[in-house]
């Protein structure tokens, strides 16, 4: 049976109820290696809040693993597996033959994600964009101050206004007129609007953290018509409630709010699809579609 660093017989079954974050290294980092594990140490609160245990397997000595959890302080197991134990117990749910960097078991012990042959630290943050969809389905949609122009002035709406006894379809972006948001998301959901409602949607919203003004000028260069509502979260109250500010601050722009797309029924989310990167992928109003 796997050990962890302090000699004590561990399974996946003594993780049960959890998420489990499982990363497999074949040797022990070289120096210049060293920092996604500072990374990973720094930040592994990151997965904890979000129900996560995190389990690195060696096939190293319990002493060697130690030494190697003392040298990063690491705060989790790191297990010794000469015989390759766990990757056994796993090997039916895995594509191919190759040991994975890592996998991801979800509470019921079933494998949902695994390595793409990406760097380590996109594919971790890929995994936190995972949980934190999971985490937010069944959960009611923050109930605060946004804003929406009108002909008079920018209007003050609480956003449970906005989901209450109605299917909602919501696609959050990180900035009005920026490249992605205006050539291609936006844009989606415009040419998938009237399937959208067709589907069952009552409306169709898109919020940034940006001035109603901002959000009201780019509706009018995207030609919305009044079909998507153009919502302001000025001062990113939703976007942070919602656990997704994004710091953009390395370009200028400040914190602004990662890209996303959901479905909320009566206020309670339903659907809640979270990208890792810039780019749309699972957010696009095609996929919204094939939700409803």
């Amino acid at each position: 049976m796997p050990t962890n660093q302090y000699g004590i017989p561990t399974t996946l079954a003594d993780n049960a109820g959890h998420h489990v974050l499982v990363l497999w290294l074949d040797a022990f980092p070289a120096a210049v290696d060293s920092q996604i594990w500072n990374w990973l140490r720094e930040d592994y609160t990151e997965f904890t809040t979000r129900n996560t245990k995190i389990i690195i397997v060696t096939r190293q000595s319990t002493s060697a693993n130690q030494q190697f959890s003392n040298r990063f302080e690491f705060f989790f197991d790191v297990l010794s597996d000469p015989d390759d134990q766990l990757i056994t117990e796993l090997k039916s749910q895995l594509s191919g033959t190759t040991i994975p960097e890592f996998c991801l078991i979800n509470p019921a012990g079933r494998v949902v994600k695994w390595s793409l042959g990406r760097p380590l630290k996109a594919e971790l943050e890929g995994v936190l964009s995972y949980l934190d969809s999971r985490r937010l389905i069944g959960d009611q949609v923050p109930d605060v101050d946004v804003f929406e122009l009108t002909a008079q002035a920018p209007q003050i709406i609480r956003s449970e206004t906005l989901f209450s006894s109605h299917k909602v379809v919501l696609f959050g972006v990180p900035g009005a007129y920026t490249p992605a948001c205006s050539a291609e998301h936006l844009p989606g959901f415009l040419d998938h609007y009237d399937d959208l409602r067709s589907r069952g949607a009552d409306s169709v919203i898109c919020i940034a953290v940006n001035d109603p003004f901002v959000m009201d000028a780019w509706g009018q260069a995207q030609e919305v018509q009044g079909r998507i509502r153009m919502v302001a979260d000025g001062d990113g109250s939703f976007t942070r409630a919602m656990g997704l500010i994004l710091d953009l601050g390395v370009f200028g722009l400040g914190k602004r709010s990662k890209r996303y797309a959901m479905i909320v029924d009566d206020g309670v989310i339903r659907h809640f699809n979270v990208e890792a990167g810039p780019f749309v992928g699972s957010s696009s109003a095609s996929d919204m579609l094939t939700l409803l």
